[in-house]
């Protein structure tokens, strides 16, 4: 009788290595660049088709390979790196396991062109699925060329996990950028579908290949960082307080050269800037941390992108006091941009359509003979010369649908709630800026139903984003188009704003813009864009706290407020209305 246990052949086990070491095509970009590193490559070129799962290339200039050691470099666990157990403990190389090449040839059909200096012609090696068609010499420039097409085409279950071209090349941008970062005299060129993404100089400065990665404007945010104690060493660069995003995409961390993610150094970096920064606020930085390599465990995760420290405790006071030194040190104060959008609009029938999101449908003077107010109203009345006035509703049938009662506005209190009166004496307190809010979101969505949401070309704004925001809104554009704001791409990650919804009066900020393109992209959907749009753009047009209203205005805004789908809170969930009753005043002054 035989036996259950068997071993696997060499094709299945690389497959099975290829699902931990090559997850997807950035880290086949990352394993390829990690050993063009290792060589010694002073310029390495990127390119990308279809998010790299048709075509990967990276062409590199470092020492190359002998002929006798290119088919065992493609043999699991071969390697120049080590040589024993004991070489781990000191590992400074990028790549040391011997996994990733023969994984990524187990799942693609992979070419491989290299040549050593002192050879007078290169080695070639094609393999397919794991097998390999032909070894042979070849033409080539010093150096290694590797390419890697129709990635996954063996292993469909892992490629249907795979995401969007965008997402995807999104994800290899962002590896690429982050290596770029921490080798800067190391030259990079990164070609997606034929246009440049990516392209750093190689001077040996940090801060020409961070202008590259983050534009040239962040830069002049960042303060360069420099520690050093008998335990380790950083150096970098750290944001200003005013740079800061809604998640950690911009924090990039290195140990000894390696890019790696580590919950320590992140938490250490957030506990400095305590009090410096709003809740979920994260700063951008770049921390470069060298370290005894016995110190540190890099052979933790298959793709060594996760470390673990041997005295954690004292790594984190020392990365805590380093940083908090330097932002003691530095001035803090955020660098201004100015705007391009226009301080004011022209004609009157511009002024008329923008306010009528406001009082829309209501006329004013027609029903209340009121002075116009002493102070600049926050939202102007609405002519009476409009050709289609209409009433307000004295008790719209929609306030006892919904049991919201008839209100009427008896002051402002701290110029940011109403304080209005029922019918039954309850005392009811109105965010005037959520109540607005829930107005014009809702007004949004019935625009948008009937085609006819206003829209105003506007003086070009730009914005340059990181390349998992940017991959977000070009996947957005049409939807973002429905919603008023056309954008067009302007390359290297940059767009440019051409309109706007016509009631908003702000121009979109950056920081907006990329808040709103972050947390969609968390949260994995344009649907989830869409909706937090119209909640931004319904944000931004509203009246805002310490707005004096005058009682026409107040009048509007409660009987606005009771036609809409939900008065009692606001598109992000706020409440926008609390009651005090008749009979809890009365109890309270003992008059019962």
């Amino acid at each position: 009788m035989m036996g259950k246990i068997h071993v696997l052949d060499e094709i299945t086990a690389n497959k099975i290595a290829a699902g931990e070491v090559v997850e997807r095509p950035a880290a086949v970009v990352k394993e390829l660049v990690e050993n063009a590193l290792d060589a010694g490559a002073k310029h390495i070129n990127i390119t990308l088709n279809d998010g790299g799962l048709e075509f990967i290339r990276v062409v590199d200039d470092g020492c190359g390979m002998a002929p006798e050691d290119v088919p065992l470099s493609l043999q699991r666990h071969a390697t120049s790196k080590i040589k024993s157990a004991s070489d781990l403990s000191t590992v400074l190389s990028l790549g040391f396991r011997g996994e990733a090449l023969p994984s990524i040839a187990s799942v693609s059909h992979f070419r491989l062109v290299t040549r050593r200096s002192e050879d007078l012609v290169g080695t070639e090696i094609i393999i397919q699925g794991g097998k390999t068609i032909r070894m042979e010499e070849a033409g080539s420039p010093q150096g290694t060329d590797v390419k890697v097409e129709k990635l996954f085409y063996n292993t469909p279950a892992r490629l249907k996990f795979m995401k969007s071209a965008a997402a995807e090349t999104a994800r290899v941008t962002d590896i690429v950028q982050r290596i770029a970062v921490a080798w800067p005299h190391v030259a990079f060129t990164l070609t997606v579908n034929g246009k440049t993404k990516l392209s750093t100089p190689g001077t040996g400065k940090m801060e020409d290949a961070i202008a590259q990665v983050m534009g040239q404007q962040n830069l002049r945010q960042l303060i360069p960082l420099y520690w050093e104690s008998p335990l380790l060493t950083l150096s970098g660069f750290i944001a200003k307080p005013a740079l800061n995003r809604a998640n950690r995409n911009l924090q990039y961390f290195y140990v000894n050269g390696r890019s790696v993610r580590s919950p320590l150094l992140a938490d250490a970096l957030q506990t400095a800037y305590h009090t410096l920064l709003p809740r979920h606020r994260f700063p951008v930085a770049v921390i470069m941390l060298q370290i005894e390599p016995e110190l540190v465990d890099v052979n933790v995760h298959p793709t060594k992108r996760e470390v673990r420290f041997s005295q954690e405790r004292d790594i984190y006071r020392q990365i805590l006091a380093g940083v908090k030194s330097t932002l003691q040190k530095a001035s803090l104060l955020g660098e201004m941009s100015l705007s391009s959008w226009p301080a004011a609009r022209e004609t009157a029938a511009d002024l008329f359509r923008s306010e009528s999101y406001f009082n829309k449908n209501i006329n004013f003077q027609a029903q209340l003979d009121i002075a116009p107010p002493k102070v600049k109203p926050a939202m102007p009345v609405i002519s009476t010369t409009d050709k289609t006035p209409t009433e307000i509703k004295d008790q719209p049938t929609s306030f006892t649908a919904r049991d919201f009662p008839f209100l009427t506005p008896v002051g402002q209190y701290l110029a940011t709630y109403i304080l209005a009166q029922s019918e039954a004496g309850d005392l009811y307190l109105i965010d005037q800026h959520a109540a607005h809010e829930r107005i014009l979101y809702d007004m949004i969505k019935k625009d948008l139903s009937t085609g006819k949401l206003p829209v105003q070309e506007i003086l070009p704004q730009t914005y340059t984003l990181d390349a998992v925001t940017a991959a977000t809104l070009q996947q957005s554009l049409r939807n973002l188009a429905q919603l008023g704001l056309n954008f067009e791409t302007f390359g290297n990650n940059t767009f440019i704003l051409r309109s706007m919804p016509l009631f908003i009066k702000d121009s979109l900020k950056q920081q907006e813009l990329v808040d709103l393109l972050t947390q969609a992209n968390l949260e994995q959907g344009c649907v989830s864009l869409f909706e937090k749009t119209m909640q931004m753009m319904a944000c931004k047009g509203a009246i805002k706290a310490n707005q004096l209203l005058d009682k026409k205005e107040m009048t509007a805004l409660l009987a606005n407020l009771a036609d809409t789908a939900d008065p009692y809170t606001c598109p992000h969930g706020r409440p926008t209305v609390m009651v005090i009753t008749a009979q809890t005043v009365a109890k309270n002054f003992r008059r019962e």
